[in-house]
């Protein structure tokens, strides 16, 4: 009766036994935490493991307690490795795709594109010979040339210009623009003119056509009074030097002081030369911020004529280069830059760097008839050379004159000539071996993935633990910094602008734009703090050499994306263009912007002559101005918003080539080339804009071009009636009242070599 539990009748005794059962020490034991997984020894004897360490059976028995993951763990994790093997795989794929030979960078990208999740991206593979139906028109930049450069007396000052140049893409987009200017007749498509020299010498900026000749007799041993030249020796080293350390400057020094310390010294021509060149570079920064200039200055063109004709004077052309030579040279062709001339500089550049593989500087140098410190000197006459060539070759957008494989010259160690007889800068010197492991652990591997030291956390880059972060930042880092960056621009050239390569499947082309692109933030990542210039309203003593890695850095990823900047804006209608194009387009449009973000609002010349590299920075005006115009003129949809902003961006571009024009030919030429392509597209929009409704309604009712044409002439004229076509404007932006409506349409007609071009039927729309 007791263990019926319907019964009713339970006696107490009964009830107290229930009460005191075993299970409720039981339950009180097993509210103890539970374990996650058991330790490998209850796990084969399935016992019950409380997850201590060592857990209580194994203390018990004396056993070794360890712990394994389970089944489902080791699963996650190994897809967790293999995941990031994958990733690893591709990477390095990526990486050496555009360095084998063009059968097996193919075959890399089709494999690639295969197995990817992105459709996108694989409808941009195609094999090889349908990547290389390009239009023959629109290759002429990198394969080709359609001017006679040796008959056009206009095209001789200027020379063959190439892809990578921003003259380059301002001619194509000076060229499709003239289809849609306004005429007395109203809007008549025109085609591209006949006078390929015309169209080019109008968009130069250059000063080539202008004569650079002697003029008179120049008495070739007067020199500037002592606290002159001291005076400009002092500004050519504050701001030339750090860029472009060609000279030694404590044996220089010393020498013109010994100079002007003895009259009856009469030192070599050639050396004489050096020093006038020297003087010319500081005379001209004297010129741009005015309060250098001295009394017994002479302005720099003597001091460069002076230069020439000692020169010259006891080295005829076909004589053997010597180091002063070699100085002479790429002085010379630092100044003609300085000036303007850029087809004269690039021209004696090259000279410059064949005197200096002649003489075998692009070389390491074991000789011990040689000081420690002249070899340094030397290897820095080699860097400054190929800073400069470079330099040239983007701005020109010709090839360069030897390859990287051919140089074994060591980067600069970063250490001042004041502190070579100083360990560990001594020691660095005397000891090839210490050197080449010293400069391991602090310079940038992005361009050789063969020589990456063990023990770094990604593919290039440099130690986060680098002992070298300690080094008081100086003058010789920033070159260091300033030559690997220079590096990375040479492999954009070499490769994406080459005229092999640009025939390649557009996935190989965006993979090696992707691959330089991850180098320049490697390298933006191993900065140290004092030249880091994300933060660049930041003020101090290293203003001048964050400016000038800053706008570099910039420049060279503009150079490294231009080819996807007019291909995101072409596709077919209905679709979207590929998201990974338009990755790279938009680093192209930001690096732009943040180049000019670098300026402040309100124009100062002598300030931009006082932080910048001012003997290029009107190159690097030109180009963001320029890649903004692009995609201004040639984006399929530009929304409001961000019309407005490309619009603020070029108009400040404007407001600060105006402001350097004011004392500065070649930057009125540039204003005047970019004011009136800029005025040219904001009117060519306003008329897309307002054909599109038009053409709407004239699906039923053609308007004749007398009743259409004068409307839009008319609204254009009231739109403008405050532009003024003069280079030397200051105020308002001449264009701020014509405002960009949302998915403005412009006709991508920009033809790039890059372009695998698809059908469009936008010009047959509009006619």
């Amino acid at each position: 009766m007791a263990l019926n539990p319907d019964s009713e009748s339970v006696s107490p005794t009964t009830s107290t036994s229930k009460i005191a059962i075993p299970r409720l020490s039981i339950r009180e034991v097993a509210v103890g935490p539970r374990t996650r997984k058991a330790c490998k020894e209850c796990r084969n004897r399935k016992a019950k493991c409380d997850g201590r360490q060592p857990c209580s059976r194994c203390a018990a028995c004396g056993t070794e307690c360890v712990y394994i993951d389970g089944k489902r763990e080791s699963m996650e994790r190994r897809y967790r490795d293999l995941e990031s093997q994958v990733q690893e795989y591709e990477k390095l794929l990526r990486r050496v795709q555009f360095r084998v030979s063009p059968e097996d960078g193919d075959l890399i990208a089709q494999t690639l594109a295969h197995y990817s999740e992105t459709s996108d991206m694989k409808g941009t593979v195609t094999d090889r010979g349908q990547s290389q139906a390009i239009g023959d028109g629109a290759v002429y930049a990198i394969e080709c040339v359609q001017q006679d450069l040796h008959s056009s007396k206009t095209l001789q000052p200027i020379g063959f210009i190439g892809g990578p140049s921003e003259l380059s893409w301002i001619q194509d987009l000076n060229q499709e623009v003239e289809k849609y200017t306004i005429s007395s007749d109203g809007i008549s498509p025109k085609g591209v003119p006949t006078n390929d020299s015309e169209v080019l010498s109008r968009v130069s900026y250059f000063l080539d056509d202008q004569e650079l000749a002697i003029y008179g007799n120049i008495d070739l041993q007067i020199q500037p009074p002592q606290n002159v030249a001291e005076r400009l020796l002092c500004l050519y080293f504050q701001t030339v030097h750090l860029s472009f350390p060609i000279i030694s400057k404590l044996s220089f020094t010393q020498q013109v002081g010994r100079y002007y310390a003895n009259p009856n010294l009469r030192p070599p021509k050639k050396w004489l030369a050096i020093l006038n060149l020297v003087f010319a570079a500081a005379a001209k920064f004297a010129h741009l911020v005015p309060h250098h200039l001295m009394q017994s200055m002479d302005s720099p063109t003597e001091y460069f004529f002076r230069a020439q004709q000692l020169a010259t004077a006891e080295n005829p052309l076909i004589e053997h280069p010597n180091l002063q030579q070699v100085q002479i040279e790429g002085l010379t062709a630092f100044l003609c830059m300085v000036l303007g001339h850029i087809n004269r500089s690039w021209r004696v550049c090259g000279i410059a760097i064949r005197s200096s593989i002649a003489m075998g500087i692009n070389l390491r140098n074991q000789s011990k008839e040689i000081s420690n410190t002249s070899r340094e000197i030397r290897y820095r006459v080699w860097w400054s050379l190929y800073t400069l060539e470079n330099t040239l070759s983007v701005m020109t957008g010709r090839p360069t004159g030897t390859s990287d494989r051919f140089c074994t010259t060591p980067l600069p160690i970063p250490f001042e000539e004041e502190q070579f007889h100083q360990d560990p800068a001594a020691r660095l010197l005397a000891d090839s071996g210490f050197r080449a492991e010293y400069m391991r652990d602090f310079t940038f591997f992005g361009c050789n993935p063969a020589n990456r030291p063990p023990n770094t956390d990604k593919i290039g880059g440099r130690r986060p633990d680098s002992k070298l972060q300690d080094i008081v930042p100086n003058s010789s880092r920033y070159f260091l910094y300033f030559v690997e960056l220079t590096k990375i621009m040479r492999q954009a050239v070499d490769s994406l602008y080459s005229p092999g390569f640009a025939r390649r499947p557009w996935l190989t082309i965006y993979a090696a734009m992707i691959d330089l692109v991850h180098e320049t933030d490697e390298w933006l990542s191993g900065l140290a703090e004092a030249f880091s210039f994300k933060d660049h309203q930041r003020s101090g003593q290293f203003d001048r050499w964050r400016w000038g890695l800053a706008v570099r850095f910039h420049s060279v990823r503009i150079t490294i994306c231009r080819p996807s900047l007019c291909r995101s804006g072409r596709h077919r209608q209905g679709t979207e263009p590929s998201r990974d194009l338009q990755e790279t387009a938009d680093i192209c449009i930001d690096s732009a912007c943040q180049l000019l973000d670098l300026l402040p609002d309100k124009p100062d010349g002598i300030w931009l002559a006082q932080v910048s590299p001012w003997w290029c920075v009107l190159h690097y005006l030109m180009q963001s101005a320029t890649i903004l115009l692009i995609e201004l003129g040639y984006r399929i949809g530009t929304g409001a918003d961000q019309a407005a902003f490309i619009e603020s961006r070029i108009k400040k571009a404007l407001d600060w080539l105006s402001t350097l024009a004011a004392d500065d030919l070649a930057a009125e030429r540039a204003f005047r080339v970019c004011d009136s392509l800029h005025r040219r597209l904001l009117l060519r929009s306003i008329i897309e804009q307002d054909r599109v409704p038009r053409f709407s309604a004239a699906l039923s009712t053609k308007p004749t071009p007398s009743d259409d044409v004068p409307n839009l002439v008319s609204q254009a004229e009231h739109n403008f009636t405050h532009v003024s076509v003069m280079p030397h404007r200051t105020g308002e932006s001449a264009f701020m009242d014509s405002e960009m409506r949302n998915e403005t349409m412009f006709h991508p007609a920009l033809q790039t070599p890059y372009d695998e071009f698809m059908p469009c039927n936008l010009d047959s729309a509009w006619n």
